[in-house]
């Protein structure tokens, strides 16, 4: 399976500042699987300096934007989301494998438009 399971959170500190590798997250405001370009929205977002790329190597990727940049691409569609997530045989799933997209709408509309959010990304292939 090549593309990512990408997640975003709130920061349990508030998000008044970026989140860093070490902030400590809170609710989850959205899940959802992707293909292999499924990370160009946070890309770009990161050159046009709305967000903030904390590195990583697939395992995981790290993010950070303020909600205002966010929040309005998860709440209909996730960017790249895939209707129905796959798998493959030898996959390790647990019972935190959500499988299929979830989004929380009531808590991403509470976000403050300059809270800064946490976007880990993980690769799946």
């Amino acid at each position: 399976m090549l593309g990512w399971n990408v997640s975003v959170y709130r920061q349990k500190d508030g998000g008044h500042s970026p989140a860093t590798d070490e902030s400590t997250i809170s609710a989850r405001l959205a899940v959802w699987q992707t293909g292999d370009g499924g990370l160009d929205w946070l890309c770009d977002l990161s050159k046009a300096g709305k967000a903030i790329d904390l590195g990583g190597d697939g395992y995981p990727n790290t993010f950070t934007a303020q909600a205002e940049y966010v929040i309005p691409r998860i709440l209909d569609n996730p960017p790249h989301a895939r209707e129905v997530w796959g798998r493959d045989e030898h996959d390790f799933v647990d019972e935190t494998w959500a499988g299929k997209t979830v989004i929380d709408r009531d808590a991403s509309r509470q976000c403050r438009f300059d809270e800064w959010l946490k976007i880990i990304a993980w690769d799946e292939s």
